[in-house]
């Protein structure tokens, strides 16, 4: 791009200044910065102007600016995996006779390289090195900091606005349909075949669960529905409360997507963090005080991609004014004199049937945040559907998880005993009447009677009548316990069923074997 440009305009001595300057950002982002540059008389301030521009991109980046290329394909995204796995090769055999050594020197590297390495406490250091000589572990790393540096420059630049691009900037858009599309084709030509010779495409498979936006969105719908039955009958009341951001977290203001002056450099993701940590202390609060509540929580973005949540909870009549008066006053500790705080940092609507259901005030956000389907227009009058695309692309870039349970039952055991249908037809369970009764409740999708059967929605999760079934993998042509590909030592175990009274019940009958299948051509 910096060919592009037509550098004849810059003074002779500020040339190389300016090519050094611009060169690690994408195109669109060096044409406007150069601009602006052009734009300012002084010669002392137009330089000092891209010097802090540049600097103040290059503290939210992970990568040093001197090794930043934002224009990198994905030829040359692998072509740097590859080179960077054969690095930490090299690192580790230089080091072999000291593997704390060679485990120091190889994290080092990759945050160098502005990738986060493996937790020490959740991988060994042979676990720790082998993920760190792994092209292929690289590779995704290296996409995923490199789209999300991407979507820092154009936030920080002010390019993600309901003006100029609601949620997240239109490469990170661009970026996430073709990773979707690759993903589909991905799925499409591979082949899982199983023990029985039973084969189906990943796509196949991937269709009749969550994965699905259609049955993920159902799902949602029926415990949020189940929720609210079951309060009504316990006679709980339900609130809708949203918590936001301070304002020195908001890039741009809704209304005119105009740079907000109070805005601290803070990305999306520190938002994120910060909501976060609130909720921890929200939660410590009010679990030291015995109130207990029940619901869902939704994370989505404003239309500057800058993160607030909203929750839909369950309480005791006897907890929720206190309930409240707690979440208000941590959602209210930080800036809270700053104009808007006491309007817009905290929102509570207490349910009134008369009014509307509960599960009425969450579809709207479910459906926003999902695919967008059966709502008119988004918040800001944006196309649902394409918001929808927006809002994925939002959360893929930040690794924000959109919906979460809080309290109730175990959701894999419901899952796991919904599949018991279709491996045993109409024959009993043999576990007892409890048992058959819980499965039944699974598969007639009554989350209401699925929760009070497991024990209630107050039942702690090592006390309900079934638990998630975990067990080691076996390669069963030769018997031997799977290990991770990365160290032998990490024995791998996966999700096999549920067990109830000690007794193990298998779901997940079947071995696949997974094969790419090279498409025909047209």
């Amino acid at each position: 791009m910096l060919e592009a440009l037509d550098l004849s305009l810059v003074d002779w001595d500020d040339k190389a200044f300016v090519k050094g300057r611009l060169r690690p950002f994408p195109d669109q982002v060096q044409r406007q910065l150069f601009n602006r540059y052009l734009s300012i008389a002084s010669k002392r301030e137009r330089n000092s102007f891209l010097r802090e521009t540049t600097d103040s991109l290059a503290e939210k980046i992970s990568i040093p600016l001197h090794k930043l290329n934002l224009n990198v394909s994905e030829d040359g995204l692998r072509a740097d995996a590859k080179s960077y796995a054969k690095a930490s090769l090299a690192l580790r055999r230089f080091h072999i006779h000291s593997p704390e050594e060679a485990l120091t020197q190889l994290e080092q590297f990759a945050i160098l390289q502005g990738v986060k390495p493996p937790s020490r406490e959740t991988y060994s250091v042979q676990g720790i090195a082998g993920r760190l000589c792994d092209d292929k572990w690289w590779l995704r790393k290296l996409r995923k900091a490199h789209i999300r540096n991407v979507e820092v420059v154009y936030h920080h630049l002010n390019k993600v606005n309901r003006i100029k691009g609601i949620y997240c900037s239109n490469p990170t858009l661009k970026a996430r349909l073709n990773q979707k599309h690759y993903q589909q084709e991905y799925l499409a030509n591979t082949i899982a075949t199983n023990q029985a010779g039973e084969s189906f495409s990943l796509l196949e498979l991937s269709q009749k669960g969550v994965a699905d936006p259609k049955i993920r969105k159902a799902e949602l719908m029926v415990r949020a529905r189940g929720f609210e039955d079951l309060a009504k009958e316990l006679g709980h009341e339900a609130a809708f409360i949203t918590i936001t951001c301070p304002s020195k977290y908001h890039r741009a203001y809704s209304k005119s997507g105009m740079e907000n002056p109070n805005w601290e450099g803070y990305t999306p993701w520190d938002g994120q963090q910060y909501l976060t940590e609130l909720w921890t202390l929200i939660r410590s609060k009010l679990h030291r005080e015995g109130v207990r509540f029940y619901g869902f929580r939704v994370a989505e973005p404003q239309h500057d991609g800058t993160p607030h949540w909203h929750m839909l909870f369950f309480v005791k009549q006897e907890h929720y004014s206190r309930m409240i008066e707690v979440m208000r006053d941590y959602a209210m500790r930080e800036d809270s004199q700053e104009k808007g705080a006491e309007q817009h940092r905290f929102t509570e609507v207490k349910i009134d049937e008369s009014k509307g259901s509960a599960t009425g005030y969450i579809a709207k956000y479910i459906a926003k945040n999902i695919d967008g389907e059966d709502l008119e227009s988004g918040v800001y009058g944006e196309d649902p559907k394409c918001a929808a695309a927006r809002v994925d692309a939002w959360a893929a870039c930040w690794g924000i998880r959109q919906f979460q349970q809080l309290g109730g039952c175990s959701v894999t055991v419901w899952r796991e005993l919904r599949r018991l249908k279709s491996l045993l037809g109409k024959s009993q369970l043999g576990e007892g009447e409890l048992a058959e009764k819980i499965t039944t409740a699974a598969d007639n999708s009554d989350w209401k009677a699925f929760t009070q059967l497991m024990g209630g929605v107050f039942c702690k999760r090592k006390e309900q009548a079934f638990q998630p079934h975990y067990e080691l993998s076996v390669d069963t042509d030769t018997g031997a316990v799977k290990t991770s590909q990365y160290c032998e030592s990490e024995l791998v175990r996966a999700l096999k069923g549920v067990a109830i009274a000690g007794k193990a019940i298998i779901t997940r009958l079947h071995e696949w074997r997974i094969a790419f299948q090279v498409p025909c051509a047209p």
